[in-house]
């Protein structure tokens, strides 16, 4: 079959490849439309594995809010400028118009979500074969809306980093916005300090164990240099006391909230929202019962 410039460019205004790589496309497919779309979507995972030992470190995190839930995935990429790329921009738009609009739980959902007409998994092939980087969804997840809350949504230097905070409260929100704002900081927060958890229960028991090694190490060398032993009681005492220090550095309720101005008894988060927020809003109580950070790259 004749393979025609306007083959190749309906080719072309299907998948957004360029004219050589769609005329080649063509050629081998004997001109066969249906089969060089495929065949280029097939060299689009094969572009993902010839390179999916090189870095993707770059990208951004994308945040999403709707009236029952708010989400948050991370489109990676192995240089910052692709990540400005029309057709990189255009992939991320679409994957947030799924979120959006479909039920969306996991990455592979989101792969496989439908948005006018088109495979996101298939777009993203489409991109692979166009950009010739390591691309691809790296991250999502979704926190479904409890009654009477708010969501915090605060993106940092571009999308490098993505935080979703929610708040729920007890008694009449009256001003919304306020309620907003203040969940917006508690991200702000998240952002800044890079919390592991949302509270004591909620941090991983390998973590406290290993922050126990860690002091206990450090009070069997300060035993050392000094030539004097501690007692097994008291070395339980400090090791209980050390754990409790870094928690409270790395569980969001606890860490003093960092907006001096707002903040000047320098009290902890769950403290700040309880005792300065919800008494100013009226409310009867006012907490952080979830949170999403992602960090790109990592």
């Amino acid at each position: 079959m004749q393979i025609t410039a306007s083959l190749v460019n309906e080719l072309r205004q299907k998948t957004g490849v360029g004219m050589m790589q769609c005329k080649k496309a063509l050629v081998e497919t004997d001109g066969d439309m249906d089969k060089a779309v495929e065949l280029l979507r097939k060299q689009g995972a094969a572009v993902a594995a010839k390179r999916a030992d090189k870095a993707a470190k770059e990208g951004r995190i994308y945040l999403i809010e709707t009236a029952d839930k708010a989400a948050a995935f991370e489109l990676s990429c192995e240089t910052e400028p692709v990540s400005n790329n029309d057709d990189f921009v255009a992939l991320a738009n679409m994957a947030v118009k799924a979120v959006e609009t479909q039920d969306i739980n996991s990455v592979e959902d989101l792969k496989n979500a439908v948005v006018d007409g088109k495979k996101v998994n298939d777009v993203l092939q489409d991109v692979l074969v166009k950009i010739q980087e390591n691309i691809d969804f790296r991250k999502f997840a979704v926190i479904k809306k409890v009654p009477n809350s708010v969501f915090g949504l605060y993106s940092h230097m571009k999308g490098k980093i993505g935080v979703i905070t929610e708040l729920a409260f007890e008694g009449t929100a009256s001003d919304e916005a306020a309620l907003k704002q203040a969940a917006k900081d508690i991200a702000m927060q998240a952002a800044a300090f890079a919390p592991v958890a949302l509270n004591d229960a909620a941090v991983p028991a390998e973590t406290i164990e290993k922050e126990k090694e860690i002091a206990r190490a450090q009070i069997e060398l300060q035993a050392q240099q000094t030539g004097k032993a501690t007692k097994p009681e008291f070395v339980e005492r400090q090791l209980q006391g050390r754990v409790a220090k870094v928690l409270k550095e790395i569980v969001l309720e606890d860490q003093e909230f960092f907006m001096s101005d707002k903040n000047p008894k320098k009290l902890s988060v769950k403290d700040y929202l309880q005792e300065v927020v919800a008494k100013q809003l009226g409310l009867a109580s006012l907490k952080v019962v979830n949170f999403i950070r992602f960090e790109r790259g990592n």
